[in-house]
């Protein structure tokens, strides 16, 4: 703050400072050998902009904005923003190429700024918290939202702007903490200054003086965090050291010194005259001068002694105690005393003053109270005591627990308080759904307007069982409160008897009582070996075998034989059967010969017959004759028998049985 300031003032005329000297300095001075604030040191730091950017010092960094045209460099804490045109405008403090580095930002200078025309400085300076001294080029109109926003160290702001409009946003300047800040504009644009008297400085924190930018004309006005408000100023000038004086903002309104003392600048000489606070340096072979303009005391106990800052001369000397008084005691009926002590040296006095007589009430107990006469300002008694029943105002019924309400009763004439306690007077409200288990109703007082919730499990009422699978059903469940839910369950079957569908398998319908049919189907089983499968009674394993009971053949007179073409043998058995022997036995004194006899040579009736069942055919003679087969007749199944045969010749026609054909069947091994 105070190197920030020193710069600005330093670089005004001396004529603008000469011409607002006020005509008497103020009684109170800080002075450096004597006063307890702490002075730091100052510098004569060079501020204004070089006419071509610096080297680049080995911590610069440097870029674009954006895609624009506009270039920044940062270098040595100095930032300066350089280049041709505009840039977007920034929405956040992290549009800021410099966010990384914006905590070693100390200076910020626009060089160049004809050829710049940045519009809206909003969040560019955001969080610089290291930022002393920055410039506003004359292009830029806008001071944006935050765009000085937490800049704690901020000191001196320069506007050069002169257009036709200028803004502020709310904010721009805001910090945490109280800070003085000197702002140089353009005052003879009323545009720019008005724009100042209108942002609220103090709900920014700052506490702002502005002076002219080209040091001609001062602006006497600035924002008192005294008065909180804009008040003029005057400025006063108070020699420090022999090298700088003191430079003083004061309230015009309410006297304060608003920059505490600590700004102060280097000496303006003409001569050996320094030209704003008068201290003379006695060169020039002239006599050194002192006006005594600035003052301090020394204390002995409570007395006190003052000499000039400037040549140390005894100027006065006095006494003032600093009595600070206790309480109030009773002295008498008609006074009481206060005892003063200096807190300086100890001395101690009393004070009297005559008792302040009031009737004061007090409770008694919690329906009567006491009153009589006693001192407003000590409250000592000093008269007769009486006692009178409380007079009660009530207050509302408020809630005090889930069973009571209670209401405050005061006494208007003492302050005796109490409360009065009561049960709740409920009404109910409707059930309604609270969850999937509970449901709840609307409890309230009708006296206090207390309201709460009672809870309760639902009351459910089942529906019917209504199948919604193969598997399981559903029903719903339904309270009075109006709450529904769906309750599922697996089908509970009930089966009826076993009917057998196949040879291998039976079947039965399982029955629910949602209405859910179901059939379920098993394998036969015969655990008892009695043939039959236990639980459906099937008989599970069959013989049944049919034979033809006749195989006719027709024979022509001539020899020739025909044979029935529709003999089958068919199996109706559980499983499949199978033809092991076929035996031929001769009826009526026929004789067996082979098939492949040649019966033209055999005499006539000498009942000769050769046969062929299926392929297989007689080979020798006789009456009897077996023959293997292996003939597999599946289940349900027929075997179709071709049969054929050689007969000798007869002389009158044959009706009469010639062979019998014993067919052996057994199952056939799988």
């Amino acid at each position: 703050m105070l190197l920030a300031l020193v710069m600005v003032i330093s670089m005004l005329p001396t004529s603008a400072f000469a011409a607002e000297l006020p005509g008497d300095t103020p009684e109170i001075v800080c002075t450096e050998e004597a006063c307890t604030h702490e002075h730091e040191e100052t510098s004569s730091v060079e501020t204004t902009i070089p006419e071509e950017a610096p080297p680049q010092a080995e911590t610069t960094t440097s870029g674009t904005i954006g895609d624009s045209m506009v270039r920044w460099a940062l270098a040595d804490g100095r930032l300066f923003i350089t280049g041709k045109g505009g840039c977007d405008t920034f929405t956040s403090p992290d549009d800021q190429p410099w966010a990384a580095l914006r905590t070693e930002i100390r200076e910020v200078w626009f060089d160049g700024a004809e050829t710049l025309t940045i519009e809206n400085l909003a969040y560019w300076f955001e969080g610089c918290t290291s930022l002393e001294t920055a410039e506003v080029p004359y292009t830029t109109y806008n001071i944006g939202t935050d765009a000085f926003a937490d800049c704690s160290a901020l000191r001196l702001l320069t506007l050069y702007y002169s257009g036709v409009a200028f803004e502020i946003a709310d904010g721009a300047f805001a910090t945490d903490s109280l800070t003085t800040l000197e702002v140089a504009c353009v005052v003879t644009d009323e545009k720019v200054p008005q724009a100042l008297l209108d942002y609220d400085w103090s709900a920014s924190n700052r506490a702002a003086f502005f002076v002219d930018v080209y040091g001609t004309t001062y602006m006497v006005v600035g924002n008192c965090t005294n008065c909180g408000q804009m008040c003029s100023f005057t400025f006063a000038y108070e020699q420090w050291t022999a090298s700088v004086h003191c430079v003083r903002h004061w309230c015009s309104n309410c006297g304060s010194d608003q920059t505490g003392g600590m700004l102060s600048e280097a000496h303006t000489f003409s001569g050996n005259l320094c030209t704003k606070c008068g201290y003379s340096n006695g060169s020039g072979g002239g006599p050194t001068v002192c006006y005594h303009s600035s003052t301090y005391k020394t204390w002995s106990g409570c007395t006190w002694y003052e000499y000039c800052s400037s040549c140390g001369q005894y100027l006065n000397t006095g006494t003032a105690h600093n009595f600070v008084y206790g309480v109030r005691q009773y002295y008498s009926t008609l006074q009481h005393s206060i005892l003063g002590s200096c807190t300086s040296c100890g001395t101690t006095t009393y004070l009297y003053e005559y008792h302040s007589a009031a009737t004061v009430y007090s409770q008694y107990n919690s329906t009567q109270h006491s009153y009589g006469s006693y001192c407003a300002l000590c409250g000592s008694y000093i008269g007769s005591l009486s006692y009178s029943n409380h007079s009660f105002t009530y207050g509302s019924r408020q809630k005090y627990s889930d069973t009571q309400h209670r209401r405050l009763k005061t006494c208007s004439t003492c302050g005796y308080s109490d409360y009065e306690y009561e049960s709740h007077s409920f009404s109910y409200g409707a059930w309604v759904k609270y969850s999937a288990i509970q449901h709840r109703r609307t409890v309230s007082c009708s006296t206090c307007g207390y309201s709460s919730y009672e809870y309760a499990s639902h009351s459910l009422t089942n529906g019917s069982w209504a199948s919604v699978s193969d598997t399981q059903h559903q029903r719903t469940k339904t309270c009075s409160c109006g709450y529904s839910t769906t309750e599922t369950a697996n089908h509970v079957l009930t089966y009826g008897a076993w009917a057998s569908i196949s040879d291998t398998q039976h079947q039965r319908v399982g029955t629910c009582s949602c209405g859910h049919n179901a059939s379920e189907t098993a394998s036969h089983a015969d655990t008892d070996n009695d043939g039959y499968c236990d639980d459906c009674e099937y008989l599970m394993s069959r013989f049944s075998v049919t034979v033809p009971a006749s195989m006719t053949m027709t024979v022509s007179k001539y020899g020739e034989v025909y044979a029935a073409e529709n003999a089958a043998i068919v199996n109706n058995s559980t499983g499949a059967v199978n033809v092991c022997t076929v035996s031929f036995t001769t009826q009526n004194g026929w004789t067996l010969v082979p098939y492949n006899s040649n019966m033209a040579n055999a005499k006539v009736d000498s009942k000769l017959i050769g046969f062929s069942l299926n392929g297989f055919s007689t080979a020798g003679n006789g009456s009897y004759e077996s023959l293997a087969a292996s003939w597999e007749i599946p289940k349900n199944t027929s075997l179709p028998l071709t049969y054929d045969a050689v007969v000798s010749a007869v002389s009158a026609a044959v009706d009469e049985q010639v062979l019998t054909i014993v067919f052996v069947i057994n199952w056939a091994i799988s």
